[in-house]
């Protein structure tokens, strides 16, 4: 019915015809997301464009970070910041992840190095304190050279020295560390230069590798012939000129410290580069000693007792250290029941050698004859070695070289391993066997038969000591008064002869003057003086004969009279 209904009305000539008209289906509505479309992506594009690389860091600990606040600085201008902190799958340690600025991307090398800046106190140093307000932050020492990476391994300490800072980094190989740890100083002339910043052992495990940073412009100081010495603690010694003691500042004798020096009236060679080995001596002292090319083992063998005598003792001529003990045993033979202590000595033979007339082999090193003639020479002139005590306070005994020409004849012997020199004993053992020889002679002497005539020689003296007091009491009875009264009377007479004399020599004063020298009164006068002159003598001989023999004026003069 529908159909037919739409059939008549079609058919239908008065009906007017409809006009269809289309719309378009875009509308300005439409505009607003688009646009907002456009502009998400855009800003999207821009963000990701500008985005700097995502990377990763780990951590033991994640002390002092928080995500979304801890920056990462380089040289204090920052270049990221933290945006998560998670755990490891294992537990044992943080995993950091941190956003860069794009232009970071190319400081992404295998060789760059983060770690987490703090408030530290470490011995002779304080660092981060600025961290104290505003909080940690991961410090980055950036390596262009490398391979590419976005994983890093935080370190736990922050390094000493920075890429690009002026200076240099040496190492030093001694035998031990001794007080030197990080931070401890380096010094030039007393001028701290530099800081330890790391020690190892090395490959071998014999030495210890020693890191020390030399900062411009010192490090221009420093050539291949230059010495490093340990220079921690207290120097103190003992010389002619008194007790010496020498340190570098209070830090180096609490965290140690290191100097180093250029030899004088020595070639210094180039400047040393980051390559260059440097031996560590112990002190200045040995550091500046002449170096020895060649050295020479001996062997010497001592009876009595090596008490103080110790490795590393040293071995003098004439006051002069030429070497140093190296071994100390123990030797018993028991067939023979004695007991020797072979010692062996090294010597520095460059000391002594060169005074020898030395021939060299072309093509070989110098020919051992003329050493051992030389040797010869020297023990047949009374080289021998002798202990002697270095110190009265530690009882520390060395090795002393000196010619004895008075002691017996003998030789090197050149066979075993070993060359050994001719000893002698120390003085006090010397001494303890005069003493003994002197009291086995004693002790063979009659000493009862001597005492016996020593106590008859005692009596006998007595007795007669007995018999001149007698005589003294004797004489002081009998003799001393009549004596006193002559020397009064030969002292009075003395007295007169001296007023004659006098009077004499006045009145020739006056008869010079009056006489001529001629006149036979002056001749006559002049033999008067010369008998009165005998006279006076006489006088005087009579005296001092009363005086030693008293007993003249009773018994007369001995020898018969006249």
């Amino acid at each position: 019915m529908t159909e037919q209904q739409n059939g008549n009305a079609f058919s239908d000539p008065q009906l007017p015809t409809a006009v269809v008209q289309t719309r378009s289906r875009f509308s300005l509505v439409w505009l607003i997301p688009l646009v907002a479309a456009v502009i998400g992506a855009w800003i999207a594009y821009k963000t990701l464009s500008e985005q700097g690389p995502r990377i990763t860091i780990t951590f033991k600990t994640a002390e002092g970070l928080e995500a979304g606040k801890t920056k990462i600085n380089y040289k204090n201008v920052e270049i990221g910041h933290v945006e998560d902190i998670d755990l490891s799958e294992d537990l044992s340690h943080v995993v950091v992840t941190a956003r860069l600025v794009r232009y970071a991307e190319k400081f992404l090398t295998e060789n760059t190095r983060f770690w987490v800046v703090r408030a530290r106190v470490a011995a002779g140093q304080v660092s981060g304190l600025g961290t104290l307000l505003g909080g940690a932050y991961i410090g980055m020492d950036v390596a262009l050279e490398g391979k590419r990476t976005y994983g890093f391994t935080g370190l736990e300490v922050p390094p000493k020295i920075i890429r690009h800072d002026p200076g240099r980094l040496l190492t030093l190989r001694a035998d031990k560390l001794g007080s030197l740890q990080i931070n401890s100083p380096v010094y030039f002339r007393d001028i701290q230069v530099g800081e330890v910043v790391g020690y190892v052992l090395d490959d071998s495990s014999q030495s210890v590798d020693i890191q020390v940073f030399i900062r411009a412009p010192h490090h221009q100081r420093v050539h291949v012939n230059t010495h490093f010495w340990n220079a921690s603690g207290l120097d103190i010694s003992l010389g002619a000129n008194g007790l010496e003691v020498d340190t570098k500042s209070v830090v180096s004798l609490m965290l140690g410290g290191v100097a180093f020096g250029n030899p004088i009236n020595t070639d210094l060679g180039p400047l040393a580069d980051a390559d260059t080995v440097f031996k560590l001596y112990p002190n200045r002292k040995r550091a500046f000693e002449r170096p020895v090319a060649r050295k020479r083992q001996w062997l010497l063998h001592f009876t009595n007792s090596v008490r103080g005598l110790s490795v590393g003792a040293p071995v003098e001529f004439r006051g002069i250290e030429i070497g140093e003990v190296i071994d100390i045993k123990l030797q018993i033979n028991l067939d023979e029941v004695s007991l020797h202590i072979p010692v062996l000595i090294e010597i520095e033979s460059d000391r002594l050698e060169p005074l020898a007339d030395m021939t060299h082999v072309e093509g070989q090193q110098t020919d051992e004859e003329p050493r051992r003639t030389f040797w010869d020479q020297l023990v047949a002139k009374g080289l021998r070695a002798q202990l002697k005590t270095g110190s009265l306070l530690t009882g520390a005994l060395f090795v002393d070289l000196d010619f004895y020409p008075n002691k017996p004849s003998q030789r090197i012997i050149w066979t075993g391993d070993y060359p050994e020199l001719p000893t002698i004993p120390t003085t006090l053992e010397e001494f303890r066997n005069v003493l003994v020889n002197t009291l086995q002679k004693l002790e063979q002497l009659p000493l009862e038969q001597i005492s016996l005539n020593l106590q008859q020689s005692l009596t006998a003296l007595s007795q007669a000591a007995v018999q001149l007091e007698q005589l003294i009491g004797q004489l002081n009875t009998n003799v001393a008064p009549a004596l006193s009264t002559t020397l009064a009377q030969a002292h009075k007479a003395l007295k007169n002869a001296e007023r004659t004399f006098g009077t004499m020599e006045k009145t020739l004063e006056m008869a010079e003057k009056t006489f001529s020298p001629n006149s036979p009164l002056q001749q006559e006068a002049r033999v008067l003086l010369k008998e009165l002159g005998a006279a006076a003598r006489s006088i005087r001989v009579l005296a001092d004969y009363l005086e030693r023999h008293p007993e003249a004026l009773i018994q007369g003069k001995r020898g018969g009279r006249r």
